[in-house]
């Protein structure tokens, strides 16, 4: 899994996102010093590219695009790499003027040919996905790898995902987990996610499920679907091969482990957790049995499901519906409304 969406969020310098909101870059020190707008107003770029950042995000001022624009056009114009890749997010995601990724793409290029890493790594994403430019998987990993060796996460993480792969670069197991390593080794969900994944499945790497487990066990608690999502299907195996009388000892325990991973990502909303979810409630897995939450989380995951999903997730849905009496089944649906209009806070 790579990063989804360019990183460009509006905050101060920190950890990268795989958001598509803007990212600026800002110095907390000079936000805070009154002679700000005279230094900006005689030219200083650094100035002019820090009150750019204010305007755009409201920073003690009325949020004012128009206004942020310009002073990060002054910077971005003497060169001043942060204002280029600001520049370049104000047309990425539309603020202030026409979203444009060719002129987002230009000014990004120009950052990026400086050294800066979050404008590599976005120059990448973009060759990536074809975003204004055509897609180039060889220059996405040109980009990637150069954000990369300056440190950035979603940048290696993304460049072991080409390398895993064979995108833009030979295909290279060995490189494909040094890179995710490094990645993961900055706390970066999605390549602790890879990392799982390789593992779990014995690519590049001797198949190892506990090794696999910790890697999804950090990714899932950071919040990664998917990971959520996996975890939650590795214990369900796991608990399911509980035979033997040493086996069954922990088989209870994986599968209320197994439940509360596919919560997290039910509550995400994702269609395949919550469908599981439901039959953990129709046959008493790791949950109490419940047939009224059996039926609300696959009549919810019913109306999500993509149409591979969807004929199973209903069929289960009406076996579990037929069941209740006629009461319950209104509960049921009544308590589904009320989970998807709470944003799945109100659930049980």
């Amino acid at each position: 899994m790579k990063v989804q969406k360019i990183n460009t969020l509006f905050a101060k310098p920190g950890k990268s996102l795989f958001v598509f909101a803007v990212l600026l870059i800002c110095n907390s020190a000079l936000s805070q010093d009154a002679g700000l707008m005279q230094r900006a107003q005689q030219g200083d770029p650094v100035a002019q590219s820090e009150l750019g950042y204010i305007y755009a995000t409201g920073e003690g001022v009325t949020q004012d695009y128009a206004e942020a624009l310009h002073w990060i056009l002054l910077a971005a114009e003497q060169g001043n790499p942060d204002a280029q890749y600001n520049y370049g997010n104000m047309f990425a995601n539309g603020f202030g003027v026409s979203q444009n990724f060719a002129e987002a793409l230009l000014w990004y290029r120009k950052a990026a040919e400086k050294g800066h890493a979050r404008a590599q790594f976005n120059l990448g994403f973009m060759y990536d996905n074809a975003q204004g430019v055509a897609q180039d998987y060889t220059e996405a990993a040109r980009w990637y790898g150069a954000a990369a060796e300056l440190g950035n996460a979603a940048a290696q993480n993304n460049l072991g995902y080409m390398f895993k792969y064979g995108l833009g670069v030979r295909q290279d197991y060995t490189e494909a987990l040094r890179w995710l390593q490094l990645a993961a080794a900055q706390g970066y969900p999605s390549a602790e996610f890879n990392l799982g994944a390789m593992y779990s499945n014995g690519t590049g790497v001797e198949r190892d499920l506990l090794i696999a487990e910790k890697w999804y066990q950090l990714a899932a608690q950071r919040g990664h679907l998917a990971a959520q999502l996996s975890l939650a299907d590795l214990l369900s195996v796991d608990a399911a091969k509980g035979q033997d009388k040493e086996q069954e000892q922990d088989k209870e325990q994986k599968q209320e482990q197994a439940a509360r991973w596919y919560l997290a990502a039910a509550q995400q909303g994702d269609a395949e957790a919550q469908y599981k979810l439901g039959e953990l409630y129709e046959l008493g897995y790791g949950v109490p049995q419940n047939h009224e939450l059996a039926f609300m989380w696959t009549h919810i995951s019913a109306a999500l499901a993509n149409d591979t999903l969807r004929s199973r997730v209903v069929r289960n849905r009406d076996t579990i519906g037929r069941q209740l009496s006629p009461e319950q089944l209104q509960r049921a649906q009544d308590l589904a409304q009320r989970c998807l209009d709470s944003g799945y806070v109100s659930c049980n």
